[in-house]
This record gives structure tokens, sequence and C-alpha cells, in this order.
């Protein structure tokens, strides 16, 4: 290390071979944390991700009245008081970097019954669209304040929604699950609609909690009640995480990655799905199936070829484009990447930061409006890089860094702790030989 915030990584010189398990989902550990507050009683939580962006949500809930009653690395147990007792919290709360506990809490902060909640968030989160929360709020009845940019900080006045049906014009986990919370406690059925399916982590867990959550079909899901049953939930390790150990046993010639225990969820597959598309050799085996599947992930390296992804491809693989953008470099052939404007406002501007990254390391990338043309295969060399305070390009560049000719000076390289505490340890570990 030769600044506080720099570090020097330097190319493997041996194939990755691995049986691991990733850590726990960071999606579903959110919903595990945010969701204890729906109901009175002892929710657990097994095999979560201790992070930052999952200690905010833990924030959130404590600041509406959840005790944590045991807290460890494998397990948290959290009593609460349900919605009847929740308390108005007493100051704004910060949401750190995580658009997830901010975009859910806005929901879950309007079922407070007559309460003000203020949430802000760091520099990168008060740059991030909120209204797209709030204006589908709106027209079902909450009172929602953004900045007039559309920005946090956000205020909401608790209280019951009217009901009805929205149409978002973006499909948005995020923004969804907002409405569903929103609308347990609706005088009338709440239904919202997305363009294209996003995933269903929330519709799984409020269902095993037993809420009335009806899946329509055509990207419409319909809340109708609230939850009945306190969670008790086993997390399974994070598919996003695992997918940078994936595109390095498909970049690295004899590798082979198994991670153990990961989320099968449809909606979580579309990286290995695209990395399948490429020529990699891509298996599950399934062992879990309710509330979220689960089982093993298996790639291995093979020759790689370009791919086309366009507007419908990039829900499944939004927080995965950084790393396909890096197995494209590797790819023969032209890689076009589009529809991905989405990733313009992530922690980071992603686009532009996955360009200037790998071009900086001797990439033929182009930078799009809204995604990429990459021309591959292209040798990547050493060189500074910037990860410009987020942790998925962060850890991107650590597995460019891998395959690279020469050493590779990473700026940010912290930035991993909102995710992924222990990557660079287990980078380190896994470069070694040794089991994660």
């Amino acid at each position: 290390m030769t600044r506080a915030s720099e570090i020097v990584l330097t190319p493997w010189e041996r194939p990755l071979d691995a049986y691991f398990r990733p850590p726990g989902d960071k999606s579903i550990t959110h919903r595990g944390i945010l969701f204890s507050a729906l109901v009175a009683g002892t929710h657990t939580v097994e095999g979560w991700l201790d992070a930052h962006d999952t200690r905010s949500s833990l924030r959130l809930v404590e600041a509406l009245g959840v005790v944590v009653r045991e807290q460890t690395r494998e397990r948290l147990i959290l009593e609460s008081p349900g919605r009847s007792g929740w308390r108005e919290p007493r100051q704004p709360v910060d949401c750190g970097n995580s658009g997830t506990t901010m975009r859910l809490g806005i929901g879950l902060a309007t079922g407070l019954l007559g309460g003000l909640t203020v949430l802000y968030g760091d520099a990168s989160l008060s740059a991030r669209p909120m209204a797209r929360v709030a204006e589908p709020l709106r027209a079902l009845g909450a009172q929602v304040w953004t900045r007039s940019s559309g920005t946090a900080p956000v205020a909401i006045w608790g209280g019951p929604l009217r009901g009805g049906s929205v149409k978002l014009p973006v499909a948005s986990a995020q923004v969804k699950s907002a409405v569903l919370l929103a609308g347990l406690w609706a005088e009338e059925a709440v239904t919202v609609q997305e363009p294209l399916p996003s995933r269903d982590h929330s519709e799984r867990l409020l269902q095993a909690m037993e809420a009335e959550v009806r899946i329509l079909g055509d990207g419409q899901v319909a809340v109708e009640g609230p939850p009945r049953r306190p969670l008790s939930l086993t997390v399974p390790g994070d598919p996003s995480s695992a997918a940078f150990w994936a595109a390095l046993a498909a970049l690295l010639p004899g590798s082979r990655m198994v991670a153990e225990s990961v989320s099968l969820n449809p909606g979580r597959l579309g990286f290995y799905e695209a990395l399948r598309a490429m020529g990699a050799e891509v298996s599950y085996q399934r062992a879990v199936e309710s509330p979220e599947p689960a089982g093993d992930i298996v790639v291995s390296s093979r020759s790689l070829r370009a791919i086309h992804l366009a507007a419908p491809d990039i829900p499944a693989v939004i927080d995965e484009l950084p790393l396909l953008a890096l197995l494209a470099t590797q790819a023969h052939g032209r890689t076009v990447i589009s529809g991905a404007g989405e990733l313009r406002v992530k922690e980071s501007d992603r686009i532009r930061a996955t360009a200037e990254g790998l071009s900086r390391l001797g990439a033929e990338i182009r930078e799009l409006a809204d995604g990429w043309e990459i021309e591959g295969p292209t040798p990547l060399t050493g060189g500074e890089v910037e990860a410009f305070e987020d942790h998925r390009i962060a850890m991107m560049l650590a597995v460019a860094a891998a395959v690279a000719t020469g050493p590779v000076h990473l700026r940010g390289a912290e930035a991993v702790a909102i995710s992924y505490p222990d990557f660079f340890a287990t980078y380190e570990r896994l470069r070694a030989g040794a089991a994660s």
C-alpha cells in the first residue's frame, strides 16, 4: 500500500481453483433487516452481510423502535414492536451510501402513523434520484418531499395511502419494493407495474411473512394486507459478490470456481447467463427452493466471444455490467452493451468510470450514452486507476489487475467495505490457492 487510499495489485501467476461461500446476499440482508419492523415479535436473520450498506438499514429500523438482541457475524436477532409500536425518529436518519436503505426506507416510513421521518445520506447518495420513489407514492396519497432536484434529503409524513395502481417508467426493484411496503396498510389494494420484471426478493419475503401479496403477471404485483408472522431467514450467498470470482475464473485459462449456497433467484442469474453466452462453462446445482432458491454455481474457463446486450437484458445484469465490460475486453469480436443509462446514477457514473478505468489499462472501449462498445481481445497492461468511491468499480478493477501484464495502482480500494468488506482478504487467499 503506497497511500492510505491506494493499493498496488500484481498479476496472478496461477489459475483460480476455488470452492467457497461468498458473503451473504446484500439485497436479501437489507430486506431481512427492514422487514423486521413490519411485524411484532422476534426476527432472526442468519448468514447476514455485515457491511456499511446493511448497517445503514439496521440504523433505520432501530430509529423506528426495533431492538437488536444479538449481532454477530453469523446472526442477527431483532425484537420488533410492530407498526403499532413504531416511534417517530428523534433525528434525521443517516442512510450512508445505501440507496436500498433510503428507497425502501421511504416506503417503510410512509406507514408510520402520523409521524415525520427524514432520511439523508453521503455525497454520493445525495446525488442519486429519489423523485422516482416519491412520485408514485404521492400518486397513491403519500406525503413525501425531496429537494427541488428530486434528490435527498427526503422527508416523509406517515399515514395510510388511499391505494390504487401506479406504473413505473423504469424497472427498479427498489422503487417497486418501496411502493409495496407503503401499500401494506393502504385503504385499498395497491398495484405496481414495471415495464420489465425486476428482482422479486421483496415479494418472496413478504409472502413468507404471510402478507397479502399477489403476482399478477405482465410486470404487475399487488399488496392487500400486512404480514402476520415474524421473519426467520437464512440469507444465501450473494451471486453479485460471487460474480467477481466467476469473471476471474472465466478470464484465467484453466480455472474453475464453485460458489456454494448462493441465491439462485432467476432475477439474479442474468450475469451468469451472459457469461454462458460468451462461452464460459456455467452450471447450477439447486439445493433449496423457498423462500429463496439457493445452491451452488460452477464456472470454468473457456475461450470467450463477444455478445450484444440491449435494454430488455439490462435489469437482470445491472450490477454486473462493469464486469461484463471487463470480460468483453478479452472476448473475440465487438461487444455492444446499450440501454444501460441507469448506470449513470449509481454510486458513481459507472459507464464513465468503467470506460476510464479499462481504457487506462489498454482496453479498446468506447463510451456510449447508455453503455459501451468494446473490441476484443486486447491485452490489459498495468497502470493507475480510480474506483470513484464505488465498490463495484473497485472490485472490477481488482479482477482486471489479476489478468493484466503489469502492476495496477488502484486508488479508492476501501470502497469495497460498502458491500464486501473481506474482498481483498479473499482475493489474496484465492490467489494463494486457499479456499475462502
